[in-house]
């Protein structure tokens, strides 16, 4: 995932381990990876079949998450902007130095929408009406990981702990204090601190991977209805919720919405959220 991860355990029992913890997180990397060829997702992806193909279930509850929060949001969670990631330079084909053309853009955004993507869970499969649809959910992985460390420390008899994966933090057992952190602050530095008791808190930001061509900084935060970097103000949503997978699609899909319409949003579905916009000059 490209990323780092952090498990606190309170009275561990010997059954978890570095080890344990890590190879765990090494399935779910091979089952969702879109860098990795063999992974469950890029083969889904390289298929041209439109008949539902079956798929782990793992693949199949996220992107029923996805596509609920897809409804919720009026679209502004995508899982199948893959295309898009790829050619703004945050994707598998590597990076760019310069926007792509309209041309391109818009070419790319043909083989993208939410409603041309199926899903069941019994049996888990998925289906795809366009046979070049592909999909990219690394926006829910942290927080699906996150969850399912969690769910599996708590079965091993550790109800108290703090498991955090790329920033995807669940907090079980007790009150802990997390920080919500600045934009682009040194590590430590934070916005503020926070009690988390038996909850999730995730954070999406434009500041964490972009390129800059010219005078403008292009954001990996793409907005699938334009099939660009979003270019509002907001610069970070955080958003507690009990799944910490939820969370990390409502904080990129509050993002892409932007200051006036995810606010609005989020106060319509009740969510606890953070916004940091960045100051007027």
């Amino acid at each position: 995932m490209s990323t780092n991860w952090r498990v606190t355990a309170i009275n561990a029992p010997a059954s978890v381990t570095q080890a344990v913890i890590q190879a765990k997180l090494d399935e779910l990397e091979n089952t969702f990876s879109n860098w990795r060829p063999n992974s469950a997702v890029t083969r889904w992806n390289v298929s041209r079949s439109t008949d539902f193909q079956a798929v782990p279930r793992e693949v199949a509850e996220v992107v029923q998450v996805a596509l609920q929060i897809a409804r919720k949001t009026d679209g502004a969670l995508d899982v199948t902007i893959a295309p898009l990631i790829d050619l703004w330079g945050f994707g598998t084909q590597g990076a760019i130095t310069s926007p792509p053309t309209d041309v391109a853009i818009s070419r790319a955004q043909e083989h993208t929408g939410c409603q041309k993507l199926e899903v069941q869970l019994d049996p888990p499969m998925l289906r795809k009406s366009d046979p070049l649809i592909t999909i990219n959910l690394s926006t829910l992985v942290e927080g699906y990981a996150a969850d399912q460390l969690s769910t599996w420390l708590s079965a091993q008899g550790c109800k108290t702990h703090l498991v955090d994966v790329g920033g995807a933090i669940v907090a079980r057992g007790k009150a802990w204090t997390v920080g919500v952190q600045t934009p682009e602050a040194m590590e430590g530095d934070t916005l503020s601190a926070v009690p988390l008791h038996d909850e999730a808190v995730t954070t999406a930001g434009t500041y964490r991977k972009h390129f800059a061509s010219g005078q403008q900084r292009y954001s990996h935060i793409i907005d699938p209805r334009t099939g660009r970097p979003v270019r509002h103000g907001l610069v970070s949503v955080s958003v507690f919720h009990p799944s910490a997978m939820m969370a990390d699609g409502y904080d990129t899909a509050l993002l892409v919405l932007g200051p006036e319409r995810g606010h609005s949003l989020a106060v319509k579905l009740g969510l606890r959220v953070v916004f940091v916009e960045e100051a007027r000059r």
